[in-house]
């Protein structure tokens, strides 16, 4: 039986009350969501017992949003203690259970990280918020602010209207280049706490070439699965690319050729889960270059004479109405049936 969802947004906080840590911090942002008539839970405002786990209120909040300073306490892997935090944890695993029993009142969850924070730390804390993009003290408040508030009021929906569905707010940010991406996002972080990643290019030098091997490694060691599909080298479409490009004959072939051994090379230093790093080969037009971690689609359009590196790159987030998410999704599934596995 699920609980009735009395609150928009269940805010945590880990009980620094140092001046402008994370209480300070939570109750402006309990102030602005409450001003602009979302409901809300925050302990200093909403109980009146001894502080402990608000497990029942989680179950009750439909979005979670963790407000946190460089005070939090974390272990050598970047874990939130469990032991320093028990009632903070706790809420955040009660949270974390209600997503993965599948209950359709709970919409995401989202850390405030203020103060001094590295970009793609927070992410560590806890598997509620891997892969996310989370907010970040580097605007003025006032502007974080609005953009959790945006947040909230937008995934707190249960349904949208027929014409509704024509405009999506799933595209989260577009970047000049994909090297100006991979800075802001650190796709490094991304792939190693990722659960599924599956990428479909011509090359695929983002999870070769660019990437810490380690990455990789850590992903398939916390049971993650990775799927890469690469442009036939040999193929039809490797030296029209490479004509559309106007580079030297066999230039993109040589690439690729050294891209597929690096990541045959990757999965013959696993020392478990082999099976869980998988490579193709497709010989199809290559359109678009797709990137899918767990609920994100880092896209990329193949442009007639540029090469994809210098190409816009879109980073995209899965929402419960997603079309373009669900169109690269299909033509992913697309490529990957007409493509071939190579064995070890």
């Amino acid at each position: 039986m699920q609980l009735k969802k009395e609150y928009d947004v269940f805010i945590a906080y880990h009980g620094s009350y140092e001046a402008d840590g994370s209480a300070c911090c939570a109750d402006k942002v309990y102030e602005y969501l409450v001003g602009k008539g979302l409901t809300c839970f925050y302990f200093p405002r909403s109980a009146k017992d001894t502080y402990k786990a608000n497990i029942i209120e989680v179950m009750k909040s439909r979005l979670f949003l963790l407000v946190c300073t460089p005070g939090l306490h974390v272990n050598e892997n970047k874990r939130i203690d469990s032991k320093l935090h028990y009632e903070l944890s706790t809420e955040i695993d009660a949270f974390y259970a209600l997503t993965q029993l599948g209950d359709a009142t709970v919409k995401d969850a989202k850390i405030f990280a203020c103060g001094n924070w590295r970009k793609g730390d927070e992410s560590y804390i806890h598997e509620l918020f891997s892969n996310r993009t989370h907010f970040y003290e580097t605007e003025t408040f006032t502007e974080t602010l609005e953009k959790i508030h945006n947040w909230a009021t937008h995934r707190k929906q249960s349904s949208v209207s027929w014409n509704e569905t024509q405009i999506t707010s799933e595209i989260k940010e577009v970047f000049a280049t994909r090297a100006s991406m991979n800075q802001s996002c650190h796709f490094d972080d991304l792939v190693a706490t990722a659960r599924s990643v599956r990428a479909v290019g011509i090359s695929n030098s983002e999870l070769t070439a660019r990437i810490n091997p380690s990455a990789i490694r850590n992903c398939i060691a916390r049971g993650g699965k990775i799927e890469i599909l690469f442009l036939d080298p040999d193929g039809k479409y490797t030296p029209l690319r490479e004509q559309e490009e106007n580079l030297r004959p066999n230039r993109i072939k040589n690439i690729t050729n050294v891209n597929v051994e690096t990541a045959l090379d990757i999965k013959d230093s696993l020392p478990d889960g082999k099976e869980n790093l998988s490579i193709y080969i497709y010989d199809k037009q290559p359109r678009m270059n797709m990137i899918f971690v767990d609920d994100y689609l880092i896209l990329q359009y193949y442009s007639n004479n540029i090469q994809g590196i210098n190409n816009p790159s879109f980073f995209i987030e899965k929402q419960n109405d997603s079309p373009v998410y669900d169109f690269c999704e299909k033509s992913y599934e697309y490529l990957k049936s007409e493509a071939k596995l190579l064995e070890m």
